[in-house]
């Protein structure tokens, strides 16, 4: 081999040497931007899962505070039922009082005009 030709030879080899270096070069960015795109993309997860976390505590925080509202109406709610019970109980035993008062004085007025009747049918 002549010196011209190992001279070629080690031309070539620097030539692909440095082909080399150059797309080592490009795969290593490469790759460090994709490590950078999959380390934002990780962190969006955890910030959504965090999100949706807190959103769904926000939520069964607000079907607590629901049901204890709706169980105090319903209790409001029965305490006025069985007020309104009570009085409508009184009410009508009042009212089977003053129609018993009404029936005792109307029995005595039939009584009345009975006796008045009478008293002008035996004359």
């Amino acid at each position: 081999m002549t010196n011209e030709q190992m001279e070629r030879k080690m031309e070539f080899i620097v030539d692909t040497l440095a082909r080399v270096a150059v797309n080592d070069e490009k795969h290593e960015m490469r790759l460090s931007r994709l490590e950078r795109i999959a380390k934002l993309m990780v962190n969006a997860g955890r910030r959504e899962r965090r999100a949706r976390h807190e959103g769904d505590e926000r939520l069964k925080d607000g079907m607590r505070e629901g049901d204890e509202r709706l169980k105090r109406a319903m209790a409001e709610g029965d305490e006025r039922l069985k007020y309104a019970m009570v009085e409508l109980a009184e009410a009508q035993k009042r009212t089977q009082e003053s129609m018993a008062h009404t029936e005792n004085n109307l029995a005595a007025l039939i009584d009345i005009v009975r006796q008045q009747q009478n008293g002008r049918s035996n004359n």
